[in-house]
């Protein structure tokens, strides 16, 4: 008898093990899908001396400043087709790595550009990255001309 059930807890260890480890990665992986699924907005700011480039992009608008002052923003609203293909742009990397983010340049370091800053904020979380405008990180690419191309087309 004394064995019985000690084969019987072994195999409930057994059991355990295996969901442990096959349940653990899924958990990871829907972590990540969920933070997408649950960006709120996107916020892109360039800036030195003589330049500012503001882009607030939420689901329903998208808000443009190109001065510091106050009177000069544009705002449109954002059809759900744009908004759905800014979400798939942010899923071909990870916004939880976006701190992490190494620039291709460093020239706004000594004013020769614009430091940018994207802010991708989800239901938990401001996710965020700096680097030059106009030589975003390799990730960053795709979603950064598109949001550049939005902001163009708006005004």
């Amino acid at each position: 008898l004394f064995f019985v059930i000690l084969l019987v807890n072994l195999n409930r260890m057994k059991l355990h093990i295996l969901l442990f480890i096959f349940v653990l990665p899924m958990i990871s992986c829907s972590q990540r899908t969920a933070d997408i699924s649950k960006v709120k907005s996107i916020n892109y700011t360039a800036s030195t001396r003589g330049f500012y480039l503001n882009i607030e992009i939420n689901e329903e608008n998208i808000l443009i400043e190109r001065s510091r002052e106050s009177d000069t923003s544009i705002s449109k609203s954002l059809s759900d087709e744009k908004w759905q293909h800014l979400i798939t742009l942010i899923s071909k990397f990870d916004v939880r790595n976006l701190d992490k983010m190494a620039s291709t340049s460093n020239r706004s370091q000594v004013d020769a550009s614009a430091i940018a800053i994207l802010e991708v904020e989800t239901e938990n979380h401001l996710y965020s990255c700096s680097f030059d405008h106009g030589s975003p990180p390799e990730a960053l690419k795709g979603l950064m001309e598109y949001m550049l191309t939005l902001s163009e087309s708006i005004e």
